[in-house]
This record gives structure tokens, sequence and C-alpha cells, in this order.
């Protein structure tokens, strides 16, 4: 993800060269200031008339520098932030199911969440910072080099002193970002986890258990983020009066040398004014590089997240399915619990399948397999005779029609949560509608297929997200279409009618993996399966 943001890198130095502009008319005011007070002093009222109006020239040019740098600045925030969500987002659509899944999804939203924030706080705005005061800090050494060297070098001198305190003081905070950010990983993770479970912590009144928890894991990553900001209180009230010691005895040495005639009233002001050019950027340079730091530990983890798990060659495309898929002597297993055992069975082309069995039993693994999430163990997996791990799953996707119990709903219309944005003609749509038994509800709203459904499908019910499953999945025209529970918020008459319908597909394979299973239509499959005891074995009728 950091090499996104450096591709922003020409945002950043155009941003960083308006603001130098910036400081290069404040030092130059500066300058005039310092001349004009002086001309009075000497009461040379032409000369410092002269110098007013260079004065009020420099003042006017800071304002548009200034609003001109806050734009560049926020496109350059826009621009990093934005590249970097794109391509954590493209990383992932770069896995493959199998590794996706293997992973901890709550790990991903934590990263989007709280770790893409703490990088564009302190990261993305750091490198801002930390450029924009080196070139500050110069402009501050050319202004007071102008008046006094002597100065300057004292200036220096105490101002390096007071980074390396600030630096050593800032080691602390940095080990305490790099936990913090671990711990908001850890606290996203547990509150996504007791959210999923909120229908069991409801049904088992378990409220008192979760509450206890929950105040507890708060309480700890609230007394984190307190010790974080009593670290940064600290370090900024040192730094505040390490300036003020500096600015004091710097102002003391421009005194002295004024009364030896080396300095003006005019350059004491100056280099008072001018000294915090250098001394706050070195305070505030030593401020955010351990945030800088802190950051590459972020970095790391979202790269180890995001990295692309070497998986086997596919080598041969498909265009369609022509005879069987047969599981041969195929074997699974998740670690020590195993699924399948040295398992041979078959899906033949055409024919209609009924996959039966108890909760637990590998009704879910088979589909898995059937789906290339998972590879088998030992065994093979053929379809027309070829491997099914060479077979390239794009192509291989094109032939597979998957309905589920748990449908996304696009934030979008109709038309377009059954098409799935593809060109697809109004009379295929409407015969996909009528045989998911959805024509009712379409048509009863004014404006048909371009009704907008919202949040996932608020708006509709769970059996109208269901119909709507099954018309998406009639429409890829698929030629294996995989019932995953897709009955189960489905009225008994709706489920049987579009099951009937289903089952007189002609070309297509149907594999109806159900608890919802009807006695008069269990005639119309070809044949049921019973995954049971590791096994996947015939019933006979």
């Amino acid at each position: 993800m950091k090499h996104e943001i450096m591709k922003r890198i020409p945002l950043l130095a155009v941003a960083v060269f308006v603001a130098t502009i910036g400081f290069i008319l404040d030092g130059w005011i500066s300058i005039e200031m310092m001349n004009a007070i002086d001309t009075v002093i000497d009461k040379d009222r032409e000369l410092f008339i002269q110098r007013s109006l260079r004065l009020m020239l420099a003042v006017s040019l800071l304002v548009p520098s200034q609003l001109l740098l806050a734009y560049l600045k926020g496109l350059y925030k826009k621009s990093a932030i934005t590249g970097a969500k794109k391509h954590f987002l493209k990383q992932i659509f770069k896995k493959d199911i199998r590794s996706f899944q293997s992973d901890n999804n709550a790990e991903y939203l934590s990263c989007m969440t709280n770790d893409v924030k703490v990088i564009e706080s302190d990261y993305i705005d750091g490198l801002f910072e930390i450029y924009a005061n080196v070139m500050n800090f110069i402009v501050g050494i050319v202004v007071i080099a102008y008046v006094s060297v002597a100065a300057l070098g004292v200036g220096i001198l105490l101002g390096v002193v007071g980074m390396v305190v600030s630096m050593v003081m800032g080691k602390p905070l940095e080990k305490q970002q790099k936990q913090r950010s671990e711990f908001y990983k850890d606290y996203t993770i547990y509150i996504k986890e007791f959210l999923s479970a909120f229908q069991i912590i409801k049904s088992y009144g378990l409220h008192a258990k979760v509450k206890d928890d929950f105040h507890k894991k708060s309480e700890h990553i609230q007394e984190r983020g307190y010790q974080i900001d009593r670290i940064v209180s600290y370090i900024s009230a040192t730094q505040n009066f390490l300036m003020m010691g500096i600015l004091y005895s710097l102002m003391a040495f421009s005194v002295f040398l004024t009364l030896k005639g080396a300095l003006t009233l005019g350059g004491v002001i100056l280099i008072i004014n001018n000294m915090e050019k250098i001394l706050r950027p070195l305070m505030t340079i030593s401020e955010w590089l351990p945030k800088l730091n802190a950051s590459k530990g972020i970095f790391k983890r979202i790269d180890d997240l995001l990295m692309i798990k070497p998986s086997e060659p596919e080598s041969v495309e498909i265009n369609d399915f022509k005879a069987e898929l047969t599981f041969d002597q195929v074997s699974f297993s998740f670690e020590e619990n195993v699924v399948f055992d040295e398992t041979s069975f078959r899906f033949d082309k055409g024919k209609k399948y009924l996959v039966v069995g108890p909760s637990g039993g590998g009704k879910s693994t088979m589909l898995r397999l059937i789906r290339k999430y998972f590879h088998p163990k030992e065994g093979i997996i053929l379809l027309d005779g070829t491997n099914l791990n060479d077979i390239i799953k794009e192509s291989y996707f094109e032939q597979l029609s998957n309905i589920e119990q748990q449908v996304f709903i696009f934030e979008d219309t109709i038309r377009n949560n059954l098409c799935l944005y593809k060109e697809i003609s109004d009379a295929e749509i409407w015969s996909a509608i009528e045989r998911a038994g959805l024509t009712q509800f379409v048509k009863s709203h004014a404006e048909g297929l371009d009704r907008m459904l919202y949040d996932n499908g608020k708006n509709i019910s769970g059996g109208e997200k269901s119909r709507l499953a099954i018309a998406r999945g009639l429409l890829q025209n698929a030629k294996i279409i995989i019932l995953d529970e897709a009955f189960s918020s489905l009225d008994r008459q709706t489920a049987k009618q579009i099951e009937k319908t289903l089952l007189t597909l002609e070309e297509v394979t149907i594999i109806n993996v159900s608890h919802v299973i009807f006695e008069e239509s269990k005639a119309l499959y070809d044949a049921t399966y019973l995954v049971k005891n590791q096994k996947v074995s015939l019933v006979e009728a």
C-alpha cells in the first residue's frame, strides 16, 4: 500500500513548493518589517512609506498562496488516501475465494477503518509536515543569516539540543502507537463477532456476559489511548518549555549584540520572530518522525494481509459442460477433521440431483469443492475428464450458477440486480422473472424493473430476495445450477412451484442441497445423494 501513496509524491512536491513560497513571503515580510522599524527609529519618513508599501505587497501575496496551499494539500491527501483504498480493494479481489475465506474478515474491516485512518493522520499528513517544515527551517536560516550569522549559530545549536531531547522523548510514543493499532484491530474483530452472534445473545440471555466483556475491552483500549495522550501531553509540554527557554536565551543574546552595536532593534525583532521558523520545524519534525516510523508496522501488517498466496497453475479453458462432473476417490479434511474419505460419485449433464444429509455431514464442503474454493487432499475431481484443478476459474464459473440462502442485493435497480450489469434482453429478463415467481412483485410497483433496492434489499422481504437470486441464476444461462438452501426463505407453495420450474430445465444440471424437501417433488429428481460418515452415497428409490 505504501507504494501507492508514494505515487502521489508529485502532488506532495507541488504542495510543498507552494508552502515554500509562503515561507519565503513570510521571510520577506519579516525583513521588510525590520527595515520599516529601523526607518522609524531613523525618522526617515519617505523611506518608511516605500518600505511600508513593499510590506503590504508581501502581505497581500501571502493570502492567495495560503489558499492555494490549502487546496493542494487537500488534493494530495485525497488522492493519496483514495489511491491507497483502491489498491487495498484491488488486492482483495486478486485473492481467490479459498484464500479469502481462510482469513478473518474482521481484519480487513480493521485495516479499512482503523489502520487507514492512522495512515492518513500519521503518515500522509506526516510526509507533508516533515517536508514543509524542512523548507520552513531553510527559509528561517536564510532570513536570520541575513541579519546576524552569530545569532543564527547560537539559535541552531539550541534548536538541535531541543530536537534531540524531543526525539528521545518520542521513542515511547512510537511503541505505544504500534500497540494501539494492534488493540484496535483486536477490538474491531471482537465487535464484529459479538454483533454476528446477536441472535444467540438475545435467545440465551447472554446480555450480562457480553456487556461485561465489552466494558472491559472498551476500558482497556481507552486506557491505552489515555496513556498515549498523556505521553503526547508530556512531550508537548517539554517542547513548549524548551521553545520558551531557547527563545529567551536567544533574546538575551540578541540584546547583547545590540548593546555591542552589532545589531539594530529591527534586527532583534526579526531574529525573535524568525527563530521560531528554525525551532518550530525542528520540534515538529521530531514529533512526526516517531509517527512515520510507527506507520511502518501498519504497512507491513496490511501488506501481509493482502499478500497473494501462490496457487496451483490453471491452464485449461473450457466453454461448455458436455458430459459429467466426477469425484474419484476424493478425500478432504480440515486439519484433523476428516470430511470425505476416498468417496466417489458423479453428476451427469442435464440430470437433477437432490443432496441430503445431517448438519455437519459435509454437504457444504462438497459444494465448496465443486466451486473450486478448496482442492481435494487426495483423489481427483474431473469435469468432462479434465482435472478441475487445471481448469481456469473464470471459464469454469461461466458454466456455474450459485443460488444460495444468503443473497447479496446491490443498492441499485431490480434490473441491474438481476442482470448483474450485463446486457440482457427484456424478453430473457421477463422469462426468468416468471419462472422465479417474481411477476407480481415486479409489476406491483410503478417503476417495475427500474425500482430501486436499498441497503442489501432492506425494502423487500427475505422470500423476494431469494426469488431474485433464483431469477439471477437463471439469467446466467449456466449449465450447472447449484441450489444451496435456496428455498429456506420461501413459502411452501412458491418453493414447490419454483423447484418444479427448475427441474424441467433441459440440458441443465441441477444440484439441490436443501433441508426443505417436498415428497411430491422427489420423483422429479434423477437421483438423491446422501452425504454422511465421510462418504457420498446414492439413495435407492
